[in-house]
Parts: structure tokens; sequence; C-alpha cells
């Protein structure tokens, strides 16, 4: 499993710490995910934008582990070309959701 390095986490926390400052979030939006990689501990990467109050959009690209079933499954699944992998990619997702706003208060407080 890759552990975060020391910049990646700075990055992270001065990614945050800037939605906090331009008021909190008001929106997270998933662009992107790909495919999963890694053979023990499967992860993918996210491409994730959180949107601040202020107007001003944030991007960040964690690392987020995936299941171990889901991950092998997936790659049978399109090994095999079974039509409901094969069709779908997770590369084309892209989901976005409001924060509500008892949570926005919270978040933009740093509570």
């Amino acid at each position: 499993m890759k552990i975060p390095g020391p910049g990646q986490i700075r990055d992270a926390t001065r990614r945050l710490r800037e939605v906090r400052e331009e008021g909190g979030p008001t929106r997270v939006r998933l662009e992107r995910l790909e495919r999963p990689h890694g053979w023990i501990f499967p992860r993918a990467e996210a491409t994730v934008e959180i949107e601040a109050k202020s107007g001003k959009r944030i991007s960040l690209t964690p690392e987020l582990p995936v299941p171990w079933p889901y991950a092998w499954g997936y790659r049978l699944a399109r090994r095999l070309g079974l039509p409901i992998a094969s069709t779908l990619d997770p590369e084309d997702v892209a989901v976005s959701l409001p924060i509500p706003e008892f949570l926005r208060r919270r978040l933009s407080a740093g509570s």
C-alpha cells in the first residue's frame, strides 16, 4: 500500500485550509475516478473538486483504497468482456453533491 509522503499531506492540508478560508464548502464534485490498480492493496486516484462559498474551486487528487473483491471482480469482468463491465468505465463517473447548510456551518467554523 502506498503511504502518502509529507509533501502530499502538506499540499492536501493547504488546499483544505484554503477551502475553509474561502468560507467553507458549498458543493463537492467527483470529477474523475481511475480504474483500480495494485494487486494486494488496490487503490484508485480520484479527482475531487470542492466549490467554496466564495465561488472558488479547489481541486484535490487523493488516492483512495478500493475494496479487494471489487477491484478483482472488475478486472476479471473486463478481461472476460462481460457487457456491464465493458461498457461502464469508472473514469466516466462524475457526481456533484451540495453540502447541507447545517454541515456547511460546522465545516466553515472548523468544528
